[in-house]
């Protein structure tokens, strides 16, 4: 089973938009969280539903909230599905990011949080297509979804049909807080 891709995974904007209103969202939230567990067992067709899904939920919460915190909140977790989907249309339809993940050099991982500073990021990539040279592109992003930073990783080849996990150091900026991962093939 896939994980869910850290730019989506806005269960931290949830808990802020939560914490910061009088208002019982916790239903709304829980149609989101369970939107969120079927993106991981779905194909690529049905993930983009799955993310509309989200985002039009999020869109009749947001209507509804009176705080302007918890408002605040609700669009920075729409604005990391809108980059979601703006990396999903860089990456080639028979390539696809099936996980990412970091990995700091020298601090323990803390759960959840970006680093700052030098780590490994990987990737998990799958081709359905022919066979493949490949290149990562990373782009980091601000806690309100404005980006940072974006870089292009080394080439990869990737053989036709299958999965594999490719890894590039990248040095994380110290005012981001999310990240997205896209491929393409290496010329285009």
């Amino acid at each position: 089973m896939a994980s869910i891709p850290p730019i989506i995974d806005i269960r931290d904007d949830l808990r802020r938009a939560r914490e910061a209103t009088d208002e019982d969202v916790r239903e709304d939230f829980e149609t989101v969280r369970d939107r969120l567990d079927a993106f991981a067992d779905r194909d690529r067709a049905d993930r983009e539903g799955v993310v509309d899904e989200i985002d039009n939920q999020l869109l009749r919460v947001e209507a509804s909230l009176d705080d302007e915190e918890a408002s605040r909140a609700i669009q920075f977790a729409r604005n990391r599905i809108h980059i979601y989907r703006e990396n999903r249309e860089q990456t080639d339809e028979s390539l696809v990011v099936v996980d990412s993940g970091v990995r700091q050099h020298e601090e323990p991982d803390a759960e959840g949080v970006l680093p700052v500073g030098e780590v490994t990021l990987t990737s998990t990539v799958a081709n359905t297509g022919d066979d493949a040279a490949i290149v990562p592109l990373v782009t980091f992003y601000d806690e309100g979804g404005d980006e940072v930073k974006s870089l292009r990783g080394p080439e990869f080849d990737l053989p036709a049909g299958v999965e594999e996990q490719i890894e590039m150091d990248v040095d994380v900026p110290s005012d981001a807080s999310n990240y997205a991962v896209s491929v393409s093939r290496a010329g285009v």
